[in-house]
This record gives structure tokens, sequence and C-alpha cells, in this order.
């Protein structure tokens, strides 16, 4: 996993509900955490490019992907402290 990408900060809560509720789509992602399209997307590409979420296609819709926590990530809350705690010195 790819350290040196700093998670934009809304990226920590929507890894949190993935966690607790995934995989699930980009849209669900919106619609539930009521954040902006655009908010969401940028994230998503950041925790992509951490390598601490995954793709999988949605075989019932190939039109949309599920997003989940990547199966190399032990512990969410870990990354997620470790991810505040270099916040907080920057």
């Amino acid at each position: 996993m790819s350290t040196h990408i700093k998670l934009p900060e809304k990226a920590i809560p929507l890894l949190r509900y993935l966690d607790e509720h995934g995989p699930l789509t980009q849209k669900e992602l919106i619609n539930t955490l009521s954040l902006p399209v655009r908010t969401v997307r940028y994230s998503i590409r950041r925790l992509l490019e951490k390598g601490l979420i995954k793709k999988v296609p949605n075989l019932k819709d190939m039109r949309s992907i599920f997003y989940h926590i990547s199966p190399e990530v032990a512990d969410v809350e870990a990354v997620i402290s470790e991810e505040l705690a270099i916040q907080a010195r920057a």
C-alpha cells in the first residue's frame, strides 16, 4: 500500500462508512453521506490510489461499480488513526 498520498478530509468518513456498510456504489455513497458528487469522486480516486479500496463490477447492473475495503487492509480504524495523525502534524 502506498503511504505517500495524503487523503482528503472527507475520505475518512467515506472509508469508515464503507468498512461498516460496504460494498456500495458511488451513488449510494453520495446519497447516504450527503456529500457533493465531486467530493465523493475525488475521495474515491484518492482511496483507490492509496490502495485502501477496490472496485468490483456490479454483476446485476454493469453500468455501476461497487467499492469495498481492500483485502490488504486488516484494520481500517488503524489506517484512519494513522491518517489523522499525519494530518495533525501537517
